[in-house]
């Protein structure tokens, strides 16, 4: 269930294959996550002939299957060629996600400055309000209130274009990267790939991180990232782009 909670999060609908494995594998998790019985409080009363007593588990038939033996000794598989790679040290030196940062980081100052100006003003409004006559105080409430709507509309709205301009930005990084890493993978005859977070030691020999850096920064330098005054979902809509549902993948589960 964490998995699909983190995957809805994420904007990504998990396909279900429904296969006869999968389907014992949510029957299980169902049983292992399933409240402990309590202990019966009396006995249940003995069942007439051919019935379970009540509350006791059905007796079901168990026909046999085949009985399946060893099998005679296989090809050993090649010895792994690994290599590791540390995701985040990727993007702390991806010259594209440092100037994302930083044109973001200015776009949020300057939302926050408009924030803070208009809370300012309804403040002041709202002093006004309260020495204004009753009958101009009443009108001024309404308007007051109104405005106050329409500015958590435009603000809300405003936010949800910054979020959205960091994941177009961040999502085009990171299907890059996933690129890089396979190729360079490849190059280098690597068998086993994981990211190195998942490794207790390793030596330098086995991390490709430098590498998939240096040959990111070189094909992927800046990405595409909305203007300030366009609206994403504007922009997906105008066709000028491919589309798809935002995803925040992981690089290391990529190519």
């Amino acid at each position: 269930m964490t998995d699909l909670i983190r995957a809805a999060a994420r904007g990504v609908v998990p396909t279900f294959r429904p296969t006869l494995f999968g389907l014992c594998a949510v029957l299980c998790a169902g049983a292992a996550h399933a409240a402990p019985a309590r202990p019966a409080a009396a006995a249940a009363p003995a069942a007439s002939d051919g019935e379970a007593p009540a509350g006791a588990a059905p007796v079901l038939p168990a026909p046999a299957v085949p009985v399946f033996g060893p099998l005679p000794a296989g090809p050993r598989p090649p010895a792994p060629v690994i290599g590791l790679f540390d995701p985040a040290e990727i993007m702390r030196q991806s010259v594209a996600v440092q100037q994302v940062e930083q044109e973001m980081a200015g776009r949020r100052d300057a939302l926050i400055h408009d924030v803070r100006a208009e809370e300012t003003e309804v403040q002041t409004l709202r002093q006004r309000m309260m020495s204004a006559p009753r009958d101009k105080a009443e009108a001024q409430q309404r308007a007051l209130q109104q405005r106050v709507a329409a500015d958590q509309r435009k603000f809300g709205n405003r936010n949800r274009i910054l979020q959205e301009d960091i994941q177009i930005a961040m999502n085009q990084v990171q299907r890059e990267v996933g690129q890089v890493v396979a190729s360079v993978s490849k190059s280098r005859g690597l068998t086993l790939v994981m990211q190195s977070g998942g490794a207790v030691l390793h030596g330098p020999q086995v991390d490709i991180t430098d590498q998939v850096i240096a040959q990111l920064n070189t094909i992927l330098p800046h990405v595409y990232l909305p203007a300030a005054n366009e609206d994403p979902e504007v922009v997906a809509k105008s066709g000028k782009f491919p589309t798809a549902p935002v995803q925040m993948s992981d690089p290391g589960q990529q190519g």
